[in-house]
């Protein structure tokens, strides 16, 4: 079973030697996760859900391009811009070492993270849920309205102007339904499995 994102960022922190040269066996190992990709630009080409920022949270995969060979490189997130890398202590040797220490000493160019690797979602990375205020609602509630509009079954905008922000609200309501749907009906497969 595939290890959730504090579960891999610990097993990282907690592993102090690898087999150089194999940082994508090292990494999908970490979160439990079979081989498919033959190296980490593949798994990076391959990866869903890509960002493009430095801060990448506990547990997610981190990816490199380049390199001699062109299979770039993949560590483990740690948290506070530092990641888990393999060789970075020395040939076999893990080592916490800031995100861009394989640039800096290797020369490869930051490609992103991801919170999957080989097809496979490691559960939680990212996952931290921040509180919302009224004023943040009553803004988001705005937004859905301005950029998504509440349209009757011919297609017309009821509030076309904008002038009644009920309205957001009640499209935000909408859309929360359906994804507490969606959550429910995952959840319910995760059991089953």
């Amino acid at each position: 079973m595939t290890r959730d994102a504090e579960q891999t960022a610990k097993s990282a922190e907690q592993t102090a030697t690898n087999s150089p040269g194999y940082c994508l066996q090292w990494s999908r190992e970490r979160a439990a996760i079979g081989s498919k990709y033959p190296d980490a630009a593949t798994a990076w080409r391959y990866a869903k859900r890509k960002h493009g920022d430095r801060k990448p949270p506990r547990g997610a995969m981190v990816y490199w391009l380049g390199g001699s060979s062109g299979y770039g490189h993949i560590a483990v997130a740690v948290g506070n811009g530092k990641v888990r890398s393999t060789d970075a202590g020395g040939s076999g040797k893990v080592a916490t070492v800031d995100i861009g220490w394989p640039e800096s000493h290797w020369g490869l160019p930051y490609a992103g993270w991801a919170d999957n690797v080989n097809d496979v979602t490691i559960p939680g990375v990212g996952s931290e849920d921040m509180p919302l205020n009224e004023t943040d609602l009553q803004n988001i509630a705005h937004r859905v309205n301005q950029t998504m509009g509440d349209y009757n079954s011919k297609g017309q905008n009821r509030d076309a102007g904008n002038k009644n922000p009920e309205q957001g609200n009640l499209r935000l309501q909408q859309i929360e339904n359906v994804v507490r749907d969606i959550q429910n009906r995952v959840k319910a497969i995760e059991k089953k499995l």
